[in-house]
């Protein structure tokens, strides 16, 4: 099976950076496939247990990928959830605010990607200054992983690299959020194959969920090549103004469109939120009575029910 042709027509659209070394990223696609026998596909037999691990993903940037991970790890921070940020956007926002500007990213989540090292990934996750909170950093040294044509690694094992990490600290952690960058590549579509849940985060507006058919797609093949459980957890309409129309009738169509499958909590565009990443503490610590803190509980309590009810459904 091979993806339909919406996924490889957006591929074409998201080349690799020219300045990026194509042999080395051949050379690592060829150690992939020579390692493949010992990488093993996520299935009912060798699921990752304990973590509820989430991926979030749009073809978007600024739509709020970042931000929703932000609020559940806040949530978790509040209620005493043991979460573990894994950071694979080579912007490295997360790994940033969780562990400062002048925190060392190497190694970090580029290394489960590289089939010529052995790493634990234990040791690789950083605590953070949140007593229940740790991060996987992210940097500029994924880009080298960011392969967006498929055929350069389907098939090779690769897609299955955060399989056996994740599954090595699912035990030790109530969440694993896995923040994406706005592509599908490599890296994304092994977030799906390791994840039992796909968040899309949507802005209110048409253009913010013009690359969501393409996240459909890749979601609907790791499902049925590797990763049986995964499953879609919902839209998320992030940054919403009240007061803008075009907004009101963005969300009105996205829920009669996706139905059961849309959050019913809205992220709005707040100054509070902003702040909160500006201070880099969680707004249900910086501002826990403030409206934007609710609204972060509210839409957590959102994912857990979600999530409980998918299992069951599932079961």
């Amino acid at each position: 099976m091979k993806f339909r042709s919406t996924f490889r027509d957006s591929t074409r659209l998201l080349e690799p950076d020219s300045r990026i070394d194509s042999v080395a990223r051949s050379d690592h696609i060829k150690r992939g496939r020579e390692c493949a026998g010992r990488l093993t596909a996520l299935n009912s037999d060798n699921a990752i247990t304990g973590a509820t691990v989430i991926t979030s993903l749009n073809l978007k940037g600024g739509v709020g990928k970042t931000h929703l991970c932000w609020l559940i790890a806040g949530v978790c921070e509040e209620r005493s959830r043991r979460c573990l940020i894994v950071d694979l956007d080579k912007q490295g926002n997360l790994s940033t605010t969780l562990l400062g500007s002048e925190h060392d990213p190497a190694p970090g989540a580029e290394s489960v990607f590289d089939p010529s090292i052995d790493v634990q990934v234990g040791d690789l996750i950083r605590k953070t200054s949140l007593a229940n909170i740790d991060c996987l950093p992210g940097s500029f040294a994924l880009e080298r992983f960011n392969v967006t044509a498929p055929g350069e690694w389907e098939g090779s094992g690769l897609e299955l690299s955060l399989v056996d990490p994740l599954r090595e600290v699912s035990q030790f952690y109530d969440y694993i959020l896995l923040d994406c960058p706005a592509d599908i590549s490599l890296i994304t579509y092994s977030a799906l194959c390791a994840s039992d849940f796909l968040m899309i985060p949507l802005e209110s507006a048409h253009w913010g969920a013009l690359g969501t058919p393409h996240v459909i797609n890749a979601f609907e093949h790791a499902r049925a090549m590797h990763n049986s459980r995964l499953q879609l957890l919902g839209y998320v309409a992030s940054r919403f103004r009240k007061g803008r129309i075009h907004q009101k009738e963005f969300l009105q169509t996205l829920r009669e469109h996706h139905g059961a499958n849309a959050f019913e909590t809205m992220i709005p565009d707040l100054a509070p939120f902003e702040k909160s990443v500006n201070d880099r503490i969680p707004i249900v610590i910086h501002s826990p009575s403030s409206h934007a803190a609710n609204i972060a509980r509210e839409f957590f309590d959102e994912v857990e029910a979600r999530a409980e009810r998918l299992r069951s459904v599932s079961a």
